[in-house]
């Protein structure tokens, strides 16, 4: 049967049947929300999302409704549904404004009321933030991203680019969001792979040396990362 375009592939199953909630705040980064949310998707996650109304000026949300085929909470309403139980919650953009209002206790937007909501129920939350370089580098900026932490909420940046922390590949998000969703599992485990040509020695001139490539090694070790694990891969040469 022919997909339609709001199909998304299916690679994995790390989110699978898990509620998650994606806040979009207002940073230029909210123009990747849509490749973001069919990526949670292409991973089994069932996504809400939530914009503030600065996000919206960037990007519309019927965009994000296309993307996430669920709709758009985009201010009050009188039957927040997406307040109720999900299993994680990713923020992506994130400014300084909303981590710096969440820690001041303020309300004044669904994706705060939804943050508080997650602090009494022990849920996973991650925030990606996205600003220009000196902002990021403000001691000021330091200090809220430490009591985040400090709170219980995984912060992840991205690297600096052109003057600015921009948020990391998408594909790169949603690794890291699985894995610390997945984290809390009882069965979660310490994993070392190797993967690439390893060589052996015959002598001190000689060795034995298999030809693979990595790719299949590569791809047991993601598999492993998105679903919880602690990995640690021996890399030998890889093409």
């Amino acid at each position: 049967m022919a997909m339609r375009d709001t199909d998304v592939e299916i690679r994995g199953d790390s989110l699978a049947k898990k509620r998650i909630l994606l806040g979009v705040s207002g940073g230029i980064a909210a123009v990747d929300t849509v490749r973001l949310a069919r990526e949670l998707r292409r991973h089994g996650a069932i996504v809400s999302v939530m914009m503030t109304h600065s996000a919206q000026k960037i990007i519309s949300p019927l965009a994000i409704e296309w993307a996430t085929q669920s709709p758009v909470i985009t201010d009050w309403e009188s039957d927040l549904t997406a307040l109720e139980e999900v299993d994680g919650i990713l923020i992506a953009p994130t400014t300084r404004d909303l981590m710096a209002s969440y820690l001041h206790g303020l309300q004044h937007g669904p994706i705060l009321m939804a943050l508080s909501a997650a602090r009494t129920r022990d849920c996973p939350v991650m925030m990606i933030p996205s600003m220009h370089a000196d902002l990021a580098n403000d001691p000021v900026t330091t200090e809220i991203v430490d009591e985040i932490r400090h709170k219980g909420i995984e912060v992840y940046w991205g690297k600096e680019d052109e003057g600015k922390r921009k948020t990391p590949p998408h594909e790169e998000i949603v690794a890291r969001f699985a894995n610390y969703v997945n984290s809390t599992k009882t069965n979660r485990k310490s994993v070392v792979i190797t993967l690439g040509a390893t060589r052996s020695p015959i002598d001190d001139i000689r060795f034995i040396q298999n030809t693979s490539s990595g790719f299949s090694g590569f791809a047991i070790a993601d598999n492993l990362f998105r679903h919880g694990h602690d990995v640690t891969c021996v890399k030998g040469v890889t093409t």
